[in-house]
């Protein structure tokens, strides 16, 4: 499979900029032994999903139920994920 096949639009850029800051500061609230290389699969898709939830979060200016019709779940699942991920009203990864 060919990464390079799809083109990126130039709003995917500036999301995937956005994404690796992110992840960067993730990981730097991490504990020390805890690598960005060390990570499993699953730790790297809550990362990916707590980012695109506050990402909704902050197109729809916290109303939940709106993020949640925008990422295309339900209100309930919404809340169950960003409990989940330590993820507050104030859109920030808890720790």
């Amino acid at each position: 499979m060919d990464v390079n096949a799809t083109p990126m639009a130039p709003n995917d850029h500036d999301h995937l900029e956005e994404f690796t800051r992110f992840v960067r500061a993730a990981n730097s609230s991490e504990a020390a032994d805890q690598t960005a290389s060390k990570k499993t699969l699953r730790e790297w898709l809550d990362l990916a999903e707590a980012y695109r939830i506050t990402q909704a979060l902050k197109e729809c200016r916290g109303n939940r139920s709106a993020a949640a019709r925008n990422l295309g779940i339900g209100r309930r699942t919404l809340y169950a994920k960003m409990d989940k991920l330590g993820i507050s009203a104030t859109w920030r990864v808890g720790g």
